[in-house]
């Protein structure tokens, strides 16, 4: 049994069999609900003796405010399904205060899928908009339309530092990418070749690829790798990674390790696998088959990003802008999480 404390919307709401908004009616006194449906959730409300979160009585006189989130679709690609996660969690802390979070999934392999929800979010209108922009030209012009209509707007995931945000939430890219690097360069012979691999997105349109890069080159040539020992590969394609990956460990056999700078890093372990490859690899995320992979031993290590984590935070930020009128910091890095196949576990919850 729960506290009464610990109640949310969602529960009342699965209790009487409702929708939460209605339950939401019927706590806050707005609209109209039928008696029948007001009496069941009050008995309801009287018997887990509910009380309404304490937080709520200090929001902008009862104010009802609006949050878009722009996110990757998670079922297009399983990093953005953790932050997905995240965002539904923190639908359901704040469901009793009076916020409504809508939630917004573009393709994230597909710059066109984006501009269509963002002039969507435009549309239907909001008071705050979260937005992950992987898209570094299209998410500009939708910050620019924001600005416009003096929409306070906030990021997470990937940073662009050029655009006036309210805040940002993640961890710091290019530190990350020296860690990548760092750990790689720990277990490699002073001979040995490193290969950066970025897969499936156009790094000229992708920032957060381009300041991990930035990081692995800046690290590795102030410890005395040379540059051109350090090869680069984009493919467009997950389905093209094995022939890509098998001739270009062909022409540079040299290579000894590898950093993927996403959460498919699973792709290259696949390969690792299959053709038995004596190859150290780094990659990023908690993705199933990347967790599969870490304990076979075919990834060494993984960068945890949070994203679910980061998308709560950053929500979170931006009602503490709209709802209580607080000061919120520009940018709320995280820590970045080394995780190998002893610990793994620990990161799950």
């Amino acid at each position: 049994m729960k506290s009464k404390s610990n109640y949310t919307l969602k529960d009342i709401a699965e209790m009487a069999g409702v929708s939460r908004a209605t339950v939401g009616r019927v706590i806050h006194g707005r609209g109209v609900v039928s008696t029948e449906t007001y009496n069941k959730i009050k008995l309801i409300l009287d018997k887990i003796e509910y009380q309404p979160n304490l937080v709520a009585r200090s929001l902008r006189k009862g104010e009802l405010f609006k949050i878009a989130v722009l996110v990757p679709d998670g079922s297009q690609d399983m990093y953005w399904k953790r932050a997905i996660e995240g965002v539904e969690k923190t639908i359901d802390e704040l469901s009793s205060l009076g916020i409504n979070i809508d939630v917004y999934l573009f393709n994230p392999f597909k710059e066109v899928s984006f501009t269509f929800n963002a002039k969507q979010v435009l549309k239907e209108g909001c008071d705050g908009v979260l937005v992950a922009p992987v898209f570094y030209n299209e998410a500009l012009d939708f910050f620019k339309e924001c600005k416009v209509k003096n929409i306070p707007y906030a990021t997470f995931n990937t940073d662009i530092g050029e655009i006036n945000t309210l805040c940002h939430v993640g961890q710091d890219l290019l530190n990350s990418g020296e860690i990548a690097a760092s750990l790689l360069k720990r277990l490699l012979k002073k001979e040995d070749e490193y290969l950066i691999v970025h897969i499936d997105e156009d790094i000229s349109n992708a920032k957060h690829m381009q300041e991990k890069e930035k990081g692995i080159l800046r690290y590795l040539t102030a410890n005395n790798v040379e540059l051109n020992n350090i090869k680069i590969i984009k493919v467009a394609n997950r389905r093209s990674i094995e022939k890509q990956l098998l001739a270009f460990l062909d022409k540079f056999p040299k290579i000894k390790g590898v950093i993927v700078t996403t959460s498919k890093v699973h792709y290259v372990a696949d390969v690792i696998e299959a053709y038995k490859l004596d190859l150290v690899l780094v990659g990023y995320d908690l993705v199933k088959d990347n967790l599969d992979h870490l304990q076979k031993g075919n990834i060494e290590f993984l960068i945890f990003q949070n994203p679910g984590l980061q998308a709560s935070s950053a929500i979170n930020l931006l009602v503490d802008h709209l709802a209580f009128n607080k000061n919120v910091p520009k940018q709320k890095l995280l820590p970045i999480e080394i995780v190998i196949k002893e610990n793994y576990s620990y990161f799950l919850e």
